[in-house]
């Protein structure tokens, strides 16, 4: 395990996890560095630490013995190759986090490229109707560090995880792993898939016999990576019945007894019945009874910016699903539907390639804008899709009363990210509703 005392640390990035972990380190006996992009930051923060400007960091590497890097913050840059030359030890917020955990609570770890935070809700929601004190913290928003600086009564941490905080952890062990799925995502970070890969597969690198790794046997590159792994696993799947969890006639089983028939799902989509077969098996790893996990899911609705339906307009039904942020979770929606979709796409360039989401056969119309509209028309037109170019949220939906049919749906699904025009995907979800509740007043 790592020694924390008396070591210089530096926290580089003061976001969420950034803030969390400057909480976390207060509370030791450490002595306290900080940098950020931004020239101004929080007081409350700076309190207590010695703030460095950030093109100032290299010049201080030779003192410091630990750098906690924020998830956003990619490796390749200067300050990080130079602190990996001088040996510098580079982790996550959720490594520093890990170490000052109570041993007596239970880690529950998941992972995958999409469904992450729907499955960390759905799995903390069970858990607490079974009276199993659980909180959800890291990616979803609350930070580990913080849970353990504000003493959070619970008996579970439910940790949702990205490859970016997955990237720089050590010695991080969950008792329970879940994987949900691989597929391209990040490049422009990771710059490989297998890369990218292999940062998922770090939340498992550290479980032995006694932890439990859940995981989708669906998943062609989830089934191989996870063979090696020597831990108790439990798979599941929508095409076997072979595995732990399952469906079988209509009905989701767990080794074979019957748990919730698939039509009192109330979560759209096939990829939302992978979160509900996760979360299942997740549950049966805590013994909760079939009949609770039935009446949880039963009542369990979409997230806000999942395939969330906003309001129908003159036969125009809106569905926000600003949280797709990649190729495949875009194709996910789509196959959420059985009528053809007025798809908004586009966002921040990340060398996606959309053709396969153009040429759905789901998607009748798009309307796109962004960094990526250049592309997204070029391959519209190649795929002969009517495609309408704005960059304007407000008109875009506008529009979309203009060339819609009847009972058509409207689906904001931008397959991209969210920062060439946006905070975050939240900002941009929240624009898009405000509109189209404001062309409903028009």
């Amino acid at each position: 395990m790592i020694e924390f005392n008396n070591k210089k640390i530096l926290v580089l990035g003061l976001k969420k996890s950034g803030k969390g972990a400057i909480r976390l380190l207060k509370t030791l006996n450490v002595e306290i560095f900080v940098s950020d992009e931004k020239t101004q930051v929080e007081e409350e923060f700076l309190e207590g630490t010695q703030f460095i400007p950030y093109d100032e960091v290299i010049h201080h590497l030779p003192s410091i013995d630990i750098i906690i890097k924020s998830p956003g913050i990619p490796h390749d840059i200067d300050i990080l190759k130079k602190a990996k030359h001088k040996k510098v030890l580079i982790i996550s917020e959720i490594e520093l986090a890990y170490h000052f955990i109570d041993k007596s609570k239970v880690i529950v770890a998941i992972t995958g490229t999409n469904g992450k935070t729907t499955t960390t809700a759905l799995i903390t929601q069970i858990l607490l109707d079974s009276n199993i004190e659980a909180v959800s913290v890291g990616n979803i928003g609350y930070t580990l560090s913080d849970a353990i600086v504000d003493e959070v009564s619970c008996d579970v941490f439910i940790l949702e995880l990205s490859s970016f905080q997955l990237l720089d952890i050590i010695h991080f062990k969950p008792h329970i792993g879940v994987i949900l799925n691989l597929a391209e995502a990040h490049l422009d970070y990771h710059h490989t898939f297998d890369h990218y890969v292999d940062a998922k597969m770090n939340l498992v690198k550290q479980m032995k016999e006694d932890c439990y790794l859940i995981y989708n046997a669906d998943d062609k590159i989830v089934r191989k990576k996870v063979k090696k792994i020597k831990c108790s696993k439990y798979a599941f799947s929508l095409s076997e019945i072979d595995v732990e969890t399952y469906i079988e006639n209509d009905v989701i089983k767990y080794n074979g007894r019957s748990i919730v028939c698939k039509d009192e799902v109330k979560l759209l989509g096939k990829h939302n019945l992978y979160n509900v077969l996760a979360a299942i098996t997740t549950a049966k790893v805590f013994y909760i009874e079939n009949d609770i996990i039935k009446n949880t899911i039963k009542t369990f609705e979409s997230l806000p910016h999942r395939i969330q339906f906003v309001k129908k307009i003159n036969g125009v039904t809106y569905y926000n699903d600003s949280k797709s942020t990649n190729v495949n979770s875009t194709l996910c929606a789509l196959n959420s539907f059985n009528q053809p979709v007025i798809l908004i796409l586009g966002g921040l360039d990340r060398g996606q390639d959309f053709s396969e989401i153009i040429n759905h056969k789901n998607t009748q119309t798009i309307i796109t804008y962004g960094q990526t509209k250049d592309k997204i028309v070029k391959s519209s037109t190649a795929l002969n899709k009517t495609c309408y170019v704005s960059d304007d949220l407000l008109d875009i939906i506008n529009l979309t009363q203009k060339i819609k049919n009847d009972e058509m749906i409207v689906l904001f699904s931008p397959a991209s990210a969210s920062w060439d025009q946006f905070q975050d995907y939240e900002e941009r979800g929240d624009k898009f509703i405000e509109h189209v509740n404001r062309i409903d007043k028009e």
